[in-house]
Formats: C-alpha cells, structure tokens, sequence
C-alpha cells in the first residue's frame, strides 16, 4: 500500500519497517500558544479556590475534610458522680454546654458488691467516657470478673487483694462475678469534660463569710478564673474556683503560698507552701476544703503547681475582702 509522503509523492508504507514509518508519519498538531500559557494560570485559579473554600470552611467543608479545629459542645459535669451515680442537675440549671476541656478524670458511678459467683448489677457508662475501671477489694479464694463474651477478663487475682481492671464499653456494662467469698467492686468513668459543681451549702449558710479572693494569672502556663476562699459557719475554710481554666496535666496542686504575687517557678519554690488539695479537674467551678491544719490567714496567694514538671502554671493573689 503507497500513502503520499510528506513532500510530495507516494512511499510504499507495506515494505516499510515501524521506525521508518515514524520518520514520514505526521507528527502530532502542537497545542496553540495561548493555550500552553493559559493552563498553568487556570490551575493557579482552581488552587486559589479550593484554598479559600477550605479555609473558609464554606459549607462546614474544611470540617467534613480535615475535621474541626473546635472540639463539639458537650454539657459540663455537675457533680463528682455520674447521672448514673444519682447526680442529677436542678432544674433551674441545666448543664453548661461547653467547647473547654479538662484533663481527663475520674467520675464515681457506682459500688458493686456481693458474695461468691453471680452477675453483678449493670451500671451506665456514658456515651462521652473515655474509658472506665473497677477497683474491687476481696478476702479469700480467687476473684475474677468479665464481660459477657469477652475472651479476656477485665479482673483475674488471688486474694485477698485490691486490683484494679479497665474496660471502654459504652452504655449497659454488666460484669459476670466469679469468686470464692464476699467482694465489693467501685466502678468510676474517666471523663475530659469540664466539672461546674454548685457553691457548697455552707458558703450561703447564715454565718458564712468570704475572707479572700483574687484573679487567676498565668506563671508557666494559661491560667484564668478566680478563686475565693471561706470561713464556713463551723470555723472551718473552704475554697472555690469560678470560670477556671488551666493548662490541663497530671499531678496538679493547689499550694497556698506566703508570697504575695509569685511570678517564676523559683520564687514559687523558695517559699513554703501548704497544699490544699490536688487538682484532678483543670475546668470548670469546683469547691475544696481546706485541710484544719492549714490557716489560710498565714498565706498570701494561691498557686497551681505541677509536681510532675516541678513548676508553677498559674497564680493567685488572694486580697482580703
């Protein structure tokens, strides 16, 4: 078979080999100029937009794509016991819904107990909770606890003893109990959302009366909120933390301290402190006693101190009301 070449006449394309075929072929039309120059302008477009789109996050797109930079609304904890514990807000104040979140801590539930092998009671753990545990305390013989169908135990000891077991099912969790004598289990949810407890009965009873208060500062770490502490109607003292926040880790306390406004960690450690209590919950509205051995007269300010980095996160100075 003859084709016509490309400058004139015919080339017989049956009795030539593929590269010599090549060689007359016609080769391919190039792409207009404008168009070679316009692409790589409309691919810059196209990025401009889907940037702007993203991170405008139009339509929630970012958030359905690379999820929410804000964590969702969640109610705050009223009590230091579950819903399922009994603790059920007033009706005149429903739970506060907030973004904030605490560091994670321990929430009671409930208190299991009985004696030799049987199911134990089912308890609730929330839909929120991280995970939850059993800290369980028996005599004699071997006790051992498990979820219906689970292939591991959640406890396996010889006793007496006082382990401690750790589950994440959510919702109804029935534990089946075999063991050899009496036992008691106390189950707690670990929960990252923030604790807003009511002022305690005795800081409106007649009698009672604020002694001090001042505003949260940063020293390490962010710090907000106030603190206040009262002389309750019986003598003692008691303190409250409102609209607080702290840089959440373990092994926070609440030192008093004689200094008046502590600015560095080193001048938190040079003066001597008495610890209140420790801070497993870094949100929220919370009330602490104050150990009877410790005159909040003698002290000046109010620190958060971390023991695990061994600095001071936020301060307190405490002015006499």
């Amino acid at each position: 078979m003859s084709s016509p070449n490309r400058i004139g006449g015919t080339v017989d394309s049956d009795r030539m080999s593929a590269p010599e075929l090549a060689k007359v072929a016609p080769a391919p039309a190039a792409p207009p100029s404008s168009l070679r120059r316009n692409v790589p302008a409309a691919l810059g477009l196209l990025g401009l937009l889907a940037s702007a789109l993203i991170g405008g996050n139009v339509l929630g797109l970012r958030e359905r794509l690379l999820g929410s930079e804000t964590p969702v609304e969640r109610p705050a904890a009223v009590s230091r016991a579950s819903e399922a514990a009994g603790a059920v807000p007033a009706a005149s104040a429903p739970p506060t819904q907030t973004v904030l979140r605490s560091q994670p801590w321990w929430q009671r539930v409930t208190t299991l107990e009985g004696t030799g092998s049987q199911p134990a009671a089912p308890f609730a753990v929330g839909s929120d909770a991280i995970q939850w545990r059993v800290e369980s305390t028996c005599q004699t013989g071997r006790l051992l606890a498990r979820l219906p169908g689970a292939s591991r135990p959640v406890l396996d000891t010889a006793c007496p003893a006082t382990p401690t077991g750790y589950g994440t099912r959510k919702g109804s969790v029935m534990l089946d109990v075999t063991a050899d004598g009496p036992w008691q289990m106390r189950v707690d949810q670990q929960v990252d959302v923030p604790l807003v407890e009511p002022p305690l009965p005795a800081m409106t009873a007649p009698g009672a009366v604020k002694v001090a208060t001042g505003s949260v500062y940063r020293v390490d770490q962010v710090g907000m909120g106030t603190a206040t502490v009262y002389r309750l109607p019986d003598g003692s003292h008691a303190l409250r933390l409102d609209d607080f926040f702290v840089t959440p880790n373990t092994d926070l306390e609440l030192q008093l301290s004689p200094l008046e406004a502590p600015r560095t960690t080193e001048e938190v450690t040079n003066a001597r402190s008495g610890t209140i209590a420790a801070l497993d919950v870094t949100a929220g509205a919370m009330n602490f006693p104050v150990p009877p051995e410790i005159d909040p007269a003698k002290f000046r300010s109010l620190v958060i101190w971390c023991e695990l980095t061994r600095n001071a996160y936020a301060a307190v100075s405490l002015k006499p009301v």
